[in-house]
């Protein structure tokens, strides 16, 4: 594990070491199941995020001003607390291989940075009694994912456009959840929106996340059936395929590249014997 590996996930081993349980969140974690994203802010899950902080500026970071917090691009107005790392803290570390995470896929991890602390209960994860690592098994992450996702009509939740790419980036890059299978290990109000995201949906957009909050809220209701597919196909609000392929048509070249090569042949000819 390299020291900038190990100062970049210090937080986790601090609290640790201090009895707080904690999950790495974020880019780090959707990274750690094969998405090939940049991290910046390092985010953790933990059960009290005032107890969190006392320890880590116990052990030299320090608070700054909420109002500057992002999660992705968008203002953290939510509970959380955000601290700077120590300067000093790449010195005299003393690297524990087989205590540590896995690294990122990132070929260049950084360093030190900020590190901003979640309450998991207003995240959706609960703790389980034996956690190995710090990073929260698949399932687990994705039901989080959704959940936050789906609390609120997407306009009311800052940051909801977020919580979506990091939710179809791991549809994207993990092969366990293009299996239908996958379902079983999540919460059943969540199923429909496993079994939507693969049916040929356009996942992330507003329509679709508005779509899973009515279904999620029926499924908890007893009011909807698992299936296929929540949706007709013919809605185009959902199923953007037909749309995109209209619009493509609509900028379409109006000739084939045969056709083309042969008029640009007939242009220079022309220009030629005009030219003489």
């Amino acid at each position: 594990m390299t020291t900038e590996r190990y100062t970049r996930f210090q937080p986790c081993y601090v609290l640790r070491d201090n009895d707080i349980p904690c999950v790495i969140w974020g880019e780090d974690a959707v990274g750690y199941y094969g998405v090939p994203t940049v991290v910046f802010t390092f985010y953790i899950l933990v059960p009290d995020i005032d107890k969190a902080a006392n320890i880590l500026i116990q052990r030299g970071w320090h608070l700054e001003d909420n109002a500057q917090s992002q999660f992705g691009n968008h203002p953290l107005s939510s509970a959380h607390r955000r601290l700077m790392p120590p300067i000093d803290m790449t010195e005299n570390i003393r690297i524990q291989p087989s205590r540590g995470p896995p690294p990122p896929p990132s070929k260049l991890p950084p360093g030190p940075t900020m590190t901003i602390l979640l309450p998991a209960t207003e995240w959706h994860f609960t703790f389980p009694s034996v956690l190995e690592g710090f990073f929260p098994p698949l399932p687990a992450l994705l039901d989080a994912l959704i959940d936050r996702l789906l609390d609120n009509d997407p306009l009311a939740n800052e940051n909801w456009s977020h919580l979506a790419i990091l939710i179809a980036y791991l549809y994207s890059y993990v092969p366990a959840l293009k299996e239908k299978s996958f379902a079983e290990y999540l919460k059943y109000e969540h199923r429909q929106y496993h079994y939507d995201s693969l049916s040929g949906m356009r996942t992330g957009t507003l329509p679709f996340v508005r779509h899973q909050r009515k279904v999620r809220d029926a499924l908890r209701d007893g009011n909807h059936r698992l299936c296929d597919c929540s949706a007709n196909q013919d809605d185009e609000s959902l199923f953007t395929a037909k749309v995109e392929e209209r619009l493509r048509a609509l900028h379409a070249s109006p000739c084939s590249p045969d056709e083309y090569e042969i008029e640009k042949l007939r242009q220079e000819e022309y220009e030629r014997d005009y030219s003489d």
